[in-house]
C-alpha cells in the first residue's frame, strides 16, 4: 500500500488546524469569548462602516444561518446592534456597540499573542512560502 495518511496533506492540515482551533478556543473562552466570537469582532471592528450579516459572513467563510445564530448571540450579549440600511429598509446593517468595542479591544492581544506563539522559531521566508503554499491549496480547491 502506497498510500500514506500521516504524510497526506489534507490529512496533516486538518489535524494541525483542530489543534490550533481547539487551543485558541480555549485561550479564548478564558476570556469569555470564542474563536468564532473573536473573528466576528475583528472584522466589524476593523470594518469602517457598519456591513450586513451576509458581507460578514462571507468575510468570516462562515454559512449564512450560523452568521445569523452569531449575531443574535452578540446582539444579546450588547456586542453589537442592528441598524437600518438607509437606501433599503429591509436590510439591516451589524455595528458593534461600545462594549463590543471593548471586547474587541481587549482581545486582540490574545489574538497577537497566540499568532507569535505559533510562528515562534519560524524565519519569515518558511512563513511567506507557508502561506504561499496555503494560498495555492485554497486555489487548487476552487478549481
Amino acid at each position: 500500500m502506497a498510500f500514506d495518511l500521516l504524510n497526506c496533506i489534507a490529512f496533516v492540515t486538518s489535524s494541525t488546524s483542530k489543534n490550533v482551533t481547539d487551543d485558541f478556543n480555549r485561550r479564548l473562552e478564558m476570556h469569555g469569548s470564542t474563536r468564532i466570537q473573536w473573528i466576528a469582532l475583528y472584522f466589524l471592528y476593523v470594518a469602517e462602516v457598519p456591513i450586513s450579516q451576509k458581507q460578514l459572513a462571507q468575510q468570516m467563510n462562515i454559512q449564512a444561518p450560523s452568521a445569523a445564530r452569531l449575531v443574535d448571540r452578540m446582539e444579546r450579549d450588547g456586542l453589537v446592534d442592528r441598524v437600518e440600511n438607509p437606501e433599503d429598509k429591509r436590510m439591516k446593517f451589524i455595528r458593534l456597540t461600545e462594549a463590543g468595542k471593548k471586547v474587541a479591544v481587549d482581545l486582540m492581544p490574545v489574538g497577537q499573542y497566540f499568532s507569535d506563539l505559533l510562528l515562534r522559531d519560524i524565519p519569515e521566508h518558511e512563513i511567506e512560502i507557508f502561506l504561499k503554499v496555503l494560498n495555492q491549496l485554497n486555489q487548487n480547491i476552487k478549481e
